[in-house]
C-alpha cells in the first residue's frame, strides 16, 4: 500500500494503476494481486466491495505473498464484513508465513508486550502462531497463559498438549511439566525418560522426580542422564536417591537447594542413627545459622 501511494499519490491516477494491475494480476503477478485487494479496501471509489478485496488477498496470500499472506491471517482470526473468524484458518496461514520468512521474534516480542499489559487473549494468539510454526518457547508460553488464565480462544487440554510440544523440541522447563504429567497418569516409564531428558538440559526437577522413581522402587529399568546409565529396579533404592538429589542441589539455583536440599537432609537424617543425628546433623545446623547470622550482621 505505501508503494502506491508513493507511485501515485492522493491525486495520482488509480484508475490507471488498476488498470495495469488487472493486466498484470491476470498474467499471474502477485504483487498485482494483492495491491488490487490493497485498492479495492482504501481507495474510493474502488472500495465498494469488500468481499472482492478479502477473496483477493486470499489468493495472494495462497500465491505466497507474506503481506496478504499477515492480512489473511488477522481476517480468518478476527473475522471481516460479514465473515466470522476461524482460528484454524488463521493458524494455517501464520504457518505458511513463518515458513517464508523469520518472523518469529517479531510475534514473540509482541506477544510479551501484550501480556505486560494483560491483554492475555491477545498474547495467547501470537504466541499460538509462534507455536505452531514449531516455536518451543512459544509452545512453553501458551501451555503456561493456558494453564494459568480463563482464556477466549483455549482449546481442550491447551495446556498439556502445548507442554508436551515444547518438550518434544527439546525445551528443558516443558519436559519436566511433561514428565510430572505422565506421573499423574501412571505412566511412570515414559515419565522417568522426561525426567532424564529435563535433567540433562539442567533443570533440577528432572532429577528430583528420578530421586523419587528411585526411593520408591518404581521398576523403569535402565535411564541414562547425560551419559551416566542408572538402573531403576523394583526394590527402594534410598542410596540412588541421595546421589541424584544431591546433584540436583549441585545445579546451584536457590530453587535447586531448596526444592532437592530439604528433601535430600531428611532423607541422610531418616536413613541415619540418632546417634549420629545428635554429634553430626545437629551441630552442622547450628554452625550454618550461627554464620548466617552472622553475615547477616556484617552486612548491617
Amino acid at each position: 500500500s505505501s508503494g502506491i501511494n508513493a507511485e501515485y499519490g492522493e491525486n495520482g491516477n488509480i484508475t490507471g494503476a488498476v488498470h495495469y494491475f488487472n493486466i498484470s494480476h491476470n498474467m499471474g503477478d502477485t504483487d498485482s494481486t494483492h495491491n488490487l485487494a490493497v485498492i479495492q479496501s482504501f481507495y474510493q471509489p474502488f472500495d465498494t466491495d469488500p468481499y472482492y478485496s478479502h477473496r483477493m488477498f486470499k489468493k495472494a496470500a495462497e500465491n505466497g505473498h507474506k503481506e496478504s499472506t499477515m492480512i489473511s491471517a488477522e481476517q480468518a482470526l478476527y473475522g471481516v464484513h460479514n465473515i466470522t473468524g476461524n482460528c484454524s484458518e488463521a493458524v494455517r496461514y501464520m504457518k505458511s508465513l513463518a515458513e517464508q520468512s523469520d518472523i518469529i521474534t517479531r510475534i514473540m516480542r509482541e506477544g510479551q508486550e501484550l501480556f505486560e499489559v494483560s491483554e492475555h487473549d491477545k498474547a495467547f494468539l501470537l504466541y499460538l502462531f509462534a507455536a505452531e510454526a514449531g516455536a518451543e518457547m512459544a509452545q512453553y508460553n501458551v501451555a503456561w497463559l493456558c494453564q494459568e488464565f480463563a482464556l477466549k480462544y483455549a482449546m481442550p487440554d491447551c495446556s498439556e498438549v502445548y507442554y508436551a510440544a515444547s518438550a518434544q523440541a527439546g525445551y528443558g522447563p516443558s519436559q519436566a511439566i511433561t514428565a510430572n504429567n505422565l506421573w499423574k497418569r501412571g505412566r511412570f516409564y515414559d515419565a522417568a525418560r522426561m525426567y532424564a531428558r529435563a535433567a540433562s538440559n539442567h533443570v533440577e526437577e528432572g532429577l528430583f522426580g528420578l530421586g523419587y522413581l528411585a526411593r520408591d522402587g518404581v521398576p523403569v529399568g535402565t535411564v541414562t542422564i547425560n551419559s551416566t546409565a542408572h538402573y531403576f529396579g523394583p526394590q527402594p533404592n534410598r542410596t540412588l536417591t541421595r546421589v541424584l538429589w544431591t546433584e540436583c542441589v549441585y545445579m546451584g539455583a536457590d530453587p535447586a537447594v531448596i526444592g532437592c536440599g530439604v528433601p535430600l537432609l531428611l532423607e541422610l537424617i531418616r536413613t541415619i542413627s540418632l546417634s549420629a543425628v545428635l554429634s553430626v546433623v545437629v551441630p552442622a545446623l547450628v554452625l550454618v545459622s550461627t554464620l548466617a547470622y552472622g553475615l547477616s550482621r556484617g552486612n548491617q
